[in-house]
């Protein structure tokens, strides 16, 4: 063994003389700092304490400032409450209107035929309960559809009253031309935002005081107070942002209207937040030694008495910012991808900021419980978590279709159900791995619609327009893939939808812009399957329909044909708008250059019925129909197959109308000792040479040639051959004459007649046939319809619109208004809008 030195261990026993009193040092020092922590939460005080220090204890102490995190408790849950009952009393009369009219179509199904002797099925009352020969007893009365419950009327008014004031949307402000409008939510959500704001400012600045004589005495009030608020804030911002949430559930409001909340909450807890870190920072400014106070509570060198709040402010001001809607709008799959993973970090650092003070953690492990839960139920909304479905884990087969107007529709034979109206979030990771968009259902879950796939299956079809991203990349890949390529498609819904039974109303108005039809077509087969049942109280459905072309027809050609030939009769009328022609108000046409000046009509009527004429007289499939000489070379010399081509061929839905229009060939006079050829004519020039209007209208006739038109092949004049096609009369036309297109006697710079006259020439007139079909050029005017229709409403109406902000703006105040009609008639309930939005 080494011997030590005698002098290690003379050193060590003094260092062990020393360890002794360091050690009862450290932990003085540790008992100091524990005290001065607790001193610092509750602060004693005795009759020798300070005024201000009592003051601290007595007013308003530090002990019981969680109180004031239940503000926004009793803020929440009367809101969340009232929805819920209101949610359930109008499901509550809607199921037990149809309950009744179902019980009244299955007792006078019984009796509704007379004796065969007096049976008269031509007459028009053969349609009615009230029959002219019944086999005994009195007349039956009418049915009963309406319920006691539902036609309270003080309900029935409060709940108009109510309507009438929130239904209103509010404007949007354009700051500047080319800038994106500053859009508001609704009127609704901006009264809530609004009080919401308004408790959190008032509970922070009207209690008193403020701030406490010095530092030492406690925290400043108004930190403690706004910093509790936020932190109670938190539980209701992660339940409104949760795609399968308890709000939903108890409310029926979908995720997609709670989001606009879940963000203004968001701002609402930064404010909250910025009002509780302000004073920390300006105390030392007022208080000499205020710093010092705040850093003695920690004992570790170097650290930064503020660290833990700039810890979750930074996260919190983060996840506000990029929410943005212009920030959001241009970098979206960024801010998906970032969102949630910052928004965990956050919750961390509340947690570490908070150190269990007061009920900070109530709310914290609460906020947790609910993000936790929210993601449990997410699971029985997804298609690839169930392992008793074909799609466990691997997801569902989809194909996709290009339809006119590069519209795509994605077809996913699937087990999940859903109804009419909702939507789902699609990820197809054989097109993008990480992206997952919303889509509106088109189809109809019923067993009336089975799937090919096999027993079970419903065949769920999505229709979108190609914009960019990622419904830009689905068109690509369709293109590049054929129409025989499958997809991979994880589903995620069905999400949103109206929570009313659309059946339970008298009078249905479904109107729609664009793409927005995908929403109504469901709803639209859902109610004439009811209604063919007897399971639906509505007795009248009215379609509007603004496109911008016909062809957009062709999405849902199928379901257009199969309401028009199924539904009862006389039960649904459709209106469809072409809305590239535009329509001036009052009316009336007006030249572009003399606006107040309206034009004649004769002029209109005499070639609007020419190419009526036209209409008329023409195939309207030659368009969609392939060519025999197309046919003949994809044979390649096979009858067997040029025959089976021929077939099906014949047996193809053709297509509606297209619209090929003549461009207008502006020529000029060529130079002296040059000849002008018929195709030659200089674009930069708007005009040609100046010529009286009676000269111009004598060389042109207005009479087409039909048969030359037919000839073209699309039942209209082709530009690329027209000069060939023209008779030789136009042919052998003078050189100083342009040619190529029909020349009506117009300057030619364009007034806005012309514009919509060469743009629809050949397509039909406007004619409202006999079944309530009809096709119009221009757009619709809301509120005139919808003014006109209501003249024939029922006891209760729904209104449902899905389509462009200027659409829904339209339809909300029209409806608003339509509300005084509850009050003035006695005989009407309730008119009710649904509109289709995302977080608006």
């Amino acid at each position: 063994m080494p011997v030590v030195p005698q002098e290690l261990v003379q050193r060590a026993g003094v260092a062990l003389e020393h360890l002794g009193p360091a050690v009862s040092f450290a932990e003085r020092e540790a008992v100091e700092i524990v005290s001065t922590l607790v001193r610092r939460i509750h602060i004693p005080s005795n009759d020798t304490s300070p005024p201000g220090l009592v003051e601290a204890n007595t007013r308003d102490p530090w002990d019981e400032s969680g109180k004031y995190g239940l503000a926004y408790i009793y803020f929440c849950v009367p809101l969340l409450v009232v929805a819920g009952l209101l949610r359930y009393y109008h499901l509550f009369t809607d199921k037990i209107r149809t309950a009744l009219h179902q019980e009244e179509v299955q007792k006078s199904s019984t009796t509704s035929s007379p004796a065969t002797d007096y049976e008269l099925s031509v007459l028009n009352t053969d349609k009615s309960t009230n029959k002219f020969f019944p086999r005994d007893g009195p007349i039956p009365s009418l049915p009963k559809t309406q319920s006691s419950v539902s036609s309270v009327g003080f309900i029935n008014k409060c709940v108009a009253l109510f309507r009438f004031v929130f239904y209103r949307p509010v404007r949007q402000f354009n700051i500047r031309k080319g800038w994106r409008p500053l859009v508001f939510p609704s009127f609704s959500v901006s009264i809530i935002v609004l009080a919401a704001f308004a408790l959190g400012f008032l509970y922070c600045f009207v209690p008193q005081p403020l701030f406490w004589e010095s530092i030492a005495f406690g925290s400043p009030p108004i930190a403690i107070r706004s910093g509790m608020m936020a932190v109670a804030l938190l539980p209701w911002i992660v339940a409104l942002s949760m795609k399968a949430n308890l709000i939903t559930l108890v409310t029926g409001i979908g995720h997609e209207r709670l989001n606009v909340l879940h963000r203004w909450a968001a701002y609402l807890c930064l404010a909250l937040s910025i009002i509780h870190t302000v004073p920390f920072y300006i105390t030392p400014v007022w208080e000499k030694g205020a710093r010092h106070v705040f850093e003695s509570l920690f004992s570790k060198e170097g650290f930064y008495a503020y660290g833990t709040g700039i810890a979750a402010l930074v996260p919190l001001g983060f996840l506000c910012v990029h929410s943005l809607e212009p920030i959001r709008h241009r970098m979206y799959e960024l801010f998906v991808a970032l969102h949630v993973p910052v928004a965990i970090v956050f919750l961390g650092m509340m947690f570490w900021h908070c150190h269990n003070y007061l009920t900070s953690w109530h709310y914290l492990i609460s906020t947790a419980g609910i993000w936790l839960l929210s993601y449990f139920m997410r699971l029985f909304y997804l298609n690839w978590t169930n392992p008793f479905r074909m799609a466990w884990l691997i997801g569902d087969e989809a194909a996709v279709t290009i339809m006119p107007e590069n519209a795509i529709k994605i077809t996913i034979p699937t087990q999940m159900k859903w109804r009419p109206g909702q939507y789902v979030y699609l990820r197809m990771p054989g097109i993008s791995v990480f992206e997952n968009h919303p889509f509106t259902v088109a189809s109809l879950c019923s067993d009336d619609f089975p799937s090919e796939y096999g027993e079970g299956y419903r065949d769920m079809v999505l229709v979108f327009r190609p914009f960019g991203g990622f419904t830009n990349k689905v068109l690509n890949s369709a293109l590049e893939h054929g129409p025989w390529h499958t997809y991979r498609a994880f589903v995620d819904g069905p999400y949103g939808g109206m929570q009313r039974r659309i059946e339970a109303f008298d009078d249905v108005v479904l109107i729609a812009g664009g793409s927005g039809i995908t929403a109504i077509i469901s709803q639209l087969l859902s109610l004439i399957k009811k209604m063919r049942d007897g399971k639906a109280v509505t007795r009248k459905v009215h379609v509007i329909w603004a496109l911008k072309r016909p062809e957009t027809m062709e999405w849902f050609r199928e379901e257009l044909r199969i309401c028009r030939e199924y539904a009862p009769p006389d039960s649904v009328e459709c209106q469809f708008y072409i809305t590239t022609a535009k329509r001036n108000q009052g009316g009336q046409i007006v030249s572009a250059k003399t606006p107040t000046r309206p034009v004649s009509l004769y002029f209109h009527d005499k070639v609007n019925d020419a190419f009526q004429n036209i209409a008329d007289h023409r195939v309207s499939g030659i368009s969609s129909k392939r060519h025999s000489a197309l046919i003949r070379d994809e044979a390649q010399g096979d009858p067997e197959k040029e025959q089976e081509l021929r077939a099906e061929n014949e047996d193809a839905i053709t297509a509606l109308p297209q619209a090929h229009l003549v461009p207008v060939n502006r020529g000029h006079l060529a130079p002296p000792g040059l000849t002008q050829s018929p195709n030659s004519s200089n674009p930069d020039l708007l005009c040609p040479a100046p010529r009286s209007i009676a000269t111009r209208r004598q060389d042109r006739n207005l009479s087409l040639d039909i048969s030359q038109a037919i000839h073209a092949g699309t039942g209209a004049i082709n530009p690329d051959i027209a000069h060939n096609a023209l008779s030789p009369t136009v042919a052998d036309a003078p050189a100083d004459q342009p040619v190529g297109g029909f020349d009506f006697g117009f300057p030619s710079t364009p007034t806005e007649f012309q514009k919509n006259l060469m743009r629809f020439a050949f397509l039909p007139a406007a004619v409202k046939k006999k079944d309530g079909w009809s096709t119009e050029y221009g757009r619709p005017d809301i509120p005139y319809t919808l003014r006109e229709l209501s003249k024939g409403f029922g006891r209760r109406t729904c209104v449902f619109v899905c389509g462009p902000p200027g659409m829904r703006v339209a339809v909300s105040q029209t409806v608003a208004e339509l509300q005084r009609s509850v009050w003035s008639d006695s005989g009407r309930d309730e008119i009710f809008l649904h509109a289709e939005n995302y977080a608006i």
